[in-house]
């Protein structure tokens, strides 16, 4: 009777210690959210590791984790302080999160994040192979046409000018209000000295988008390019 009563006390003690150990941690992750929610985000990141120190398949936690940096790596951009550690602390974050949760949800701010890095990249490193990050970026979210157009960017310095084209006139065919795609197409064809082509292209990004001025500014310099070279019998 008395090994009945020891046993069912180590069970209760044990049933316990997990009541205890999964309150712990859902109290850590509430707080990691309510920090995370006013904008505390080295407080949001403190809780959120804390969690998942102790239970680090901890799906919220991981979610808030990687959101946690994300906010942090978004702040830096607008105080123009390097990013680049940050965005690649929050891309980690987000290829662990990716393992515990398999549902989709993520896949835009995951996708995003893949961006951020590879313009960080670029900027620390004009010569980074940041390819591989823009082509999972877009793995994981085939309307991010951020990602599309420095991809392009990225092949149209690689020489690549073709495929460039191609993805430049893909991003403004799906998405006829992206302002850069028109504006960095346009650049190949007047690099080129296609004069004509490029008019096409900037005059068709300033028709959907006439509040431009870059669009404005070039479809001008390409019309006066034209009519110099009407005038001069080159056309």
């Amino acid at each position: 009777m008395a090994r009945r009563f020891a046993k069912v006390g180590r069970l209760v003690a044990v049933l316990l210690t997990a009541i205890c150990f999964c309150a712990c941690v859902k109290d850590d992750v509430n707080r990691g959210n309510d920090a995370l929610r006013i904008g505390d985000y080295d407080r949001a990141v403190a809780n959120f590791s804390k969690a998942l120190d102790m239970q680090p398949a901890n799906r919220d936690a991981r979610y808030g984790l990687a959101l946690a940096y994300y906010s942090i790596a978004e702040e830096n951009e607008r105080l123009k302080v390097p990013v680049l550690e940050t965005w690649q602390r929050t891309v980690n974050e987000f290829r662990i999160l990716s393992r515990v949760d398999s549902s989709g949800r993520i896949s835009g701010t995951y996708s995003t994040s893949l961006f951020y890095l590879a313009r960080a990249t670029l900027a620390s490193n004009g010569h980074a192979d940041v390819l591989p990050l823009l082509d999972k970026s877009i793995a994981l979210d085939s309307a991010n046409y951020f990602s599309y157009n420095l991809k392009a960017l990225v092949l149209g310095n690689l020489g690549r000018t073709e495929e460039a084209k191609k993805i430049f006139v893909f991003i403004v065919t799906k998405n006829p209000k992206f302002a850069s795609a028109y504006l960095n197409l346009g650049n190949i064809y007047w690099t080129e000295g296609d004069i004509e082509s490029a008019w096409d292209i900037w005059s068709m990004g300033h028709e959907a988008l006439p509040e431009n001025a870059g669009l404005a500014h070039w479809t001008t310099v390409a019309e006066d390019s034209l009519k110099a070279l009407a005038i001069a019998g080159e056309l």
